[in-house]
């Protein structure tokens, strides 16, 4: 009785982490014509097998990849690793038609450090694939963190959970169930570092210059124009003024005004788009001279 109990449980969280229908279709390649119907060499056209639809052009060294391959891959590391998947989210994003796909696994069970009173003060573990048929994503597994308060989302290039697989190589991914119980470990030792952010202080104008030479900046030929958005600016520093006022003037209000730039955007565009690149921004704010100096001191 327990036994069938347990396969039922496994079964329905398979189930659960099945590929949305959506993404569930095989692509293949196909000539691609002129208009004197003569095939264009070196090009090849993505297409879905069970519609016909076009998605893409692309070069013919070009290896189509089913979504499915990768998220049963993935789904078996999950569920054989020691992470708590008792309450698990799962988000999907299909686009174009499936030219572009996006899921993500967040983790409500595992949660960093509390940093203040309010429970909601804490990042959860998060994990995101995203691909797709027509050349903006690789095949690609990244590790996140999401903070509750706020639903700021970022990762570190420093987790050793981050897989890309190019869409011009037959290599299949090579990770497993070790993996992710690594890059959880790294979030954890993530966010003890986050909390010291707390008690790194910075002054109102050096926040302005840090923004200005990462996320705000904007390389421009004519010296006569600014080097920085004062549109952007505007946002950033409305949002900073959001999370001094919560926290002080310090790193982690910082840190909390660049990550929510980065994920709650407006756009006409895509979202997912305005998020990796400024999620990208991100990342090199981090490694600016004036965040490392200020998070770094003793």
């Amino acid at each position: 009785m327990l036994m069938a109990v347990a396969q039922k449980q496994e079964s329905d969280m398979y189930d659960k982490f099945a590929i949305h229908p959506d993404a569930n279709f095989d692509v293949k390649l196909r000539n691609i014509f002129n208009v004197n119907h003569e095939v264009i060499p070196n090009k090849k056209e993505v297409y879905r097998t069970d519609t016909n639809d076009g998605l893409a052009v692309v070069s013919s060294t070009y290896k189509p990849r089913s979504y499915k391959k990768a998220i049963d891959h993935f789904t078996n590391i999950i569920l054989n690793s020691n992470i708590d998947t008792s309450n698990v989210e799962i988000r999907d994003t299909v686009d174009n038609n499936g030219a572009v796909y996006l899921r993500n696994w967040r983790f409500n069970n595992v949660k960093g450090i509390q940093m203040f009173d309010d429970p909601l003060e804490r990042s959860i573990f998060e994990l995101q694939f995203r691909s797709s048929h027509n050349l903006l994503f690789a095949e690609d597994l990244i590790a996140m963190e999401r903070y509750m308060w706020c639903d700021n989302g970022s990762y570190n290039t420093d987790w050793k959970l981050h897989v890309r697989i190019k869409h011009n190589t037959n290599k299949n991914i090579e990770i497993d169930y070790k993996a992710i119980d690594e890059a959880i470990s790294s979030f954890f030792e993530g966010e003890e570092q986050k909390k010291q952010w707390i008690e790194k202080e910075i002054a109102f104008y050096t926040v302005k210059q840090l923004f200005q030479q990462t996320l705000a900046f904007t390389p421009q030929d004519d010296h006569a124009k600014a080097w920085y958005s004062d549109t952007q600016m505007d946002v950033l520093m409305k949002l900073y003024n959001k999370y001094s006022t919560r926290y002080g003037q310090n790193m982690f209000a910082v840190f909390q005004t660049a990550t929510d730039w980065s994920t709650h955007v407006t756009t006409k565009g895509k979202v997912y788009n305005v998020q990796e690149r400024r999620g990208s921004r991100v990342r090199d704010m981090k490694n600016n001279e004036i965040w490392l100096d200020h998070t770094n001191y003793k």
